[in-house]
C-alpha cells in the first residue's frame, strides 16, 4: 500500500513587460541578419551594445509567438493576431476534443475549445535563448567600466523572465531534465555583477522539483537544500525533500526530514501521507493507524485512508476492526472495487481459518457443528465478491473465488454460471 502526492506546478509561462509584438517573422529575420554581420564587423564587435541589443532581439525571436499565446486562450481571441488558420486538425484524446490549427509557422493546439500548448514549425533561430546567455556574455566581457551595467540588468531581467516561461514549457512537456537545466541556467544570471547577489530561493524549489521527476535525486538535493538554507517555506518541500533522500539511498535523513515537516505542519495531508507511507513500509502499523486516524479526522470522506486502514487491521488479524472499516469504504463509494474484493476475501480467509480448526475435531457432530459455522462465514463472502465482480466483469479474481465458494457451498446453478463466465472471459 502507499500514498502518492504531487504539488501543483505553480509556475506559470510568462508574458514579458511590454507591448505586446505584432507577428513580424521578416523584420525579426532581416534583424538577425544584421545582427549577425554585426558580431563579424571587427569594428562593431567590440561595442556592448552589440552584444546587448543581439541578447535583447534573442529574446525578442523565442517569445515571438509567447508574447501573443497563453494557455486557455480562447480561438476568438487567438484568430485577432493569427487569422484564419490554414488548416484545423481534429483528433479525440479520451473524452477531450483535440483542434490544432496550423498557420505557417506555427502550430497551436486547443483542448476542449482552449489553448493548450503550441509549436514553432519554423523557428527564426534553432537555440535563442542560448544564443542571448552568450551574447549577454560578450556583453560582460566588454563592460568593463560598468556603464552598461543598467542596460544589462534590463535584458537579464527580460532572459530570466524567457527562461522561467522555456522551463515551465518543457516541464509540461514531461521533459524534467530540460526543465531543471533552464532553472540552473536563470540561477546562473544571479551570479552576474549586475544582479548583486539576488537569490531567487523558488527557483531552487522548481529546479529541485524537476531534477526529482528527472529521478536525479542527488541534483534534486542539492536544490532542495539550496532552498531551505536560503529560508524557503512550504510543506511541499520536506515532502519532495523526503522523497529525494529516499530515492538516494538516504533513509535515514528521510525521515528525518519527513519528521520535522511533521511538527512544522501536523494537519498537512501531503506530510500525513508521507509519514503513512513510511510506517507502511518500514512494518509500523500502530504508528501508521495513528497517523491515519488524525488524517481521517481531516478528511473523512478520503477513502484511501480508510482502505489503507482497513488494510491494516486485515494485515494485523484484527478481523472485527477490518470488517468495520471495509464496510466504511463502501459507505464512502459504494463501487469501491478492492474495499468490496477484500471484504470477501477477509470473509473467505476466516471461514477457510475455522475449517481448518474443524478438520482437527474427531467427534462428528461437533465437526458439523464448526463445518456449519465455516459454510455461514464463506456464505457472507458471496456478495462482496459478486459486487466486485458487478464492478469490474473482466477481473478473473473475483470469478476464481466465487467458483470456490459456490463449489464447496454445493450451490451448483451458480457454479454452472460462474464457470461459463469464466470460459467466455
Amino acid at each position: 500500500m502507499a500514498f502518492f502526492i504531487m504539488a501543483p506546478f505553480c509556475l506559470t509561462a510568462q508574458t514579458p513587460a511590454g507591448a505586446v509584438q505584432a507577428l513580424n517573422y521578416p523584420g525579426l529575420e532581416k534583424k538577425l541578419k544584421t545582427s549577425d554581420a554585426d558580431i563579424q564587423d571587427p569594428k562593431k564587435n567590440i561595442k556592448v551594445k552589440t552584444w546587448i541589443s543581439r541578447a535583447d532581439l534573442m529574446i525578442n525571436i523565442y517569445n515571438v509567438h509567447n508574447d501573443l499565446l497563453r494557455k486557455g486562450q480562447d480561438p476568438v481571441s487567438v484568430k485577432l493576431f493569427f487569422k484564419e488558420p490554414l488548416e484545423i486538425k481534429t483528433s479525440q484524446e479520451g473524452a477531450d476534443k483535440i483542434e490544432t490549427y496550423v498557420y505557417d509557422r506555427v502550430n497551436i493546439k486547443f483542448r476542449n475549445g482552449v489553448v493548450e500548448s503550441w509549436v514553432d514549425t519554423k523557428p527564426i533561430h534553432p537555440d535563442p535563448l542560448g544564443e542571448a546567455i552568450k551574447a549577454l556574455d560578450e556583453a560582460n566581457k566588454l563592460n568593463t567600466d560598468g556603464k552598461a551595467d543598467k542596460d544589462i540588468t534590463a535584458t537579464i531581467k527580460s532572459l530570466k523572465a524567457a527562461l522561467e516561461t522555456e522551463a515551465v514549457v518543457q516541464y509540461d512537456k514531461k521533459n524534467f531534465k530540460g526543465a531543471h537545466d533552464n532553472f540552473v541556467k536563470i540561477l546562473d544570471l544571479n551570479k552576474l555583477p549586475q544582479m548583486k547577489n539576488v537569490v531567487d530561493t523558488i527557483y531552487y524549489y522548481y529546479g529541485g522539483r524537476a531534477a526529482l521527476e528527472d529521478s536525479n535525486y542527488a541534483e534534486a538535493n542539492r536544490m532542495f537544500e539550496e532552498a531551505v538554507a536560503n529560508k524557503y517555506e512550504d510543506p511541499y518541500l520536506y515532502v519532495f525533500r523526503k522523497q529525494a533522500y529516499f530515492g538516494s539511498g538516504d533513509t535515514a535523513k528521510g525521515v528525518a526530514v519527513i519528521k520535522e515537516g511533521f511538527n512544522k505542519y501536523p494537519e498537512n495531508q501531503s506530510i500525513l501521507i508521507e509519514m503513512i507511507n513510511y510506517y507502511l513500509t518500514s512494518n509500523q502499523a500502530d504508528e501508521a493507524l495513528k497517523l491515519l486516524a488524525v488524517a481521517k479526522a481531516s478528511d473523512p470522506q478520503n477513502v484511501s485512508y480508510t482502505f489503507a486502514e482497513a488494510t491494516l487491521y486485515d494485515k494485523m488479524g484484527r478481523f472485527e476492526d477490518a470488517e468495520r472499516s471495509y464496510k466504511a469504504c463502501m459507505d464512502i463509494n459504494p463501487n469501491y472495487f478492492d474495499a468490496s474484493y477484500n471484504l470477501g476475501v477477509l470473509y473467505f480467509n476466516k471461514a477457510v481459518k475455522i475449517y481448518e480448526d474443524a478438520s482437527k475435531i474427531t467427534d462428528n457432530a461437533a465437526y458439523e457443528k464448526v463445518k456449519k459455522e465455516g459454510d455461514d462465514v464463506l456464505l457472507q463472502a458471496v456478495p462482496y465478491m459478486q459486487k466486485a465482480h458487478e464492478i469490474d466483469s473482466k477481473d478473473r479474481a473475483s470469478l476464481e473465488t466465487l467458483k470456490t465458494i459456490f463449489y464447496r457451498l454445493k450451490m451448483d446453478d451458480q457454479y454452472k454460471q460462474v464457470v461459463e463466465e469464466l470460459k467466455a472471459l
